[in-house]
């Protein structure tokens, strides 16, 4: 996993330097935010105790009541001192990750490390595309429509120049249009506003990632495993990790609620921008997924 975060924090690194929109000032500020990334992997280095609770087989009521009262005391203990920047959010357990702005620190539970977004016997194509992905995106998250307001520190401060600030509001307004011209049910489609931070963390996320893959022996090789190549074997591991089915009223739901677009649109939403998915499986005009050229979205 280090060595994965690494090498798409490289990545990212050189994608920055190339961009076309950002001027040099705010390109520099911007490789300074990567740089100080934070990363925490897997678990905490620091544990929390727990000597104060006591949890019982029979009392639902009172285990929580013990775990609230837990939970004030180590919030009241904190008035007055430095922030502690070991604490995480999440516990290991969770299956998901996360970008902290002010701490700005990008962190990978250890529940998260399995299959399908990682498996240390799995090949490359499969990691990077899972994984890889899920880096390249909370990544992404310091420079999103949210992120993007604080600096490397993770103070509030914009240190964009104002043409880099409409430039990017330009591009993020055309991912706005490109969501919301998805229809989900009927007539209800993505809230593009909504779903606008996580949208601009999928595109970045993949291309980030892809790479990052391009780095390793496979992504720069030919060779076929399952009668797949490394590059088809990558976007296919992509959708596959995604893969689900929600009930319609769930899909109501989250539509209305969820910063998160609907599963099928956080693979085809950022693919039907990436280029090097069209070259893989020729995608032409006459293919669903089909955008021109000068539509697609590119950020970082």
């Amino acid at each position: 996993m280090d060595e994965l975060v690494n090498n798409l924090q490289a990545a990212f690194k050189k994608r920055i330097a190339k961009l076309d929109w950002m001027s040099d000032s705010s390109k520099t500020r911007a490789q300074e935010k990567l740089a100080a990334f934070l990363k925490k992997i897997g678990y905490p280095s620091v544990w929390k105790k727990y000597d104060d609770v006591t949890i019982t087989r029979d009392n639902l009521f009172e285990n929580m009541r013990q775990v609230a009262m837990h939970d004030h005391k180590e919030a009241v203990a904190k008035i007055g001192k430095p922030v502690d920047k070991t604490e995480w959010g999440m516990t290991p357990a969770t299956v998901n990750a996360y970008y902290n702005p002010t701490f700005n620190e990008i962190v990978f539970p250890a529940g998260i490390l399995q299959f399908p977004f990682f498996d240390l016997g799995a090949d490359d194509a499969i990691n990077y595309c899972g994984i890889g992905m899920v880096i390249g995106h909370e990544m992404t998250h310091g420079f999103d429509d949210q992120g993007r307001q604080y600096d490397a520190q993770g103070n509030l401060k914009d240190w964009w120049t104002k043409t880099d600030g409409d430039k990017f509001k330009a591009k993020a307004d055309g991912v706005v249009a490109q969501y919301n011209s998805y229809v989900v049910l009927d007539s209800l489609h993505v809230n593009g506003a909504l779903t606008l931070g996580e949208n601009l963390a999928d595109i970045g996320g993949i291309a980030i990632a892809y790479d990052a893959f391009k780095m390793t022996k496979q992504g720069q090789g030919t060779e076929k495993i399952d009668g797949f190549t490394p590059d088809q074997r990558f976007f296919l591991g992509f959708a596959q990790v995604w893969k689900l089915i929600n009930r319609p009223e769930t899909m109501r739901t989250c539509i209305t609620t969820d910063p998160h677009s609907p599963e099928e649109y956080r693979v085809n939403g950022p693919l039907a921008n990436f280029d090097p998915f069209y070259a893989t499986f020729g995608i032409t005009e006459k293919n669903k997924l089909y955008r021109k050229p000068a539509e697609r979205a590119k950020i970082w």
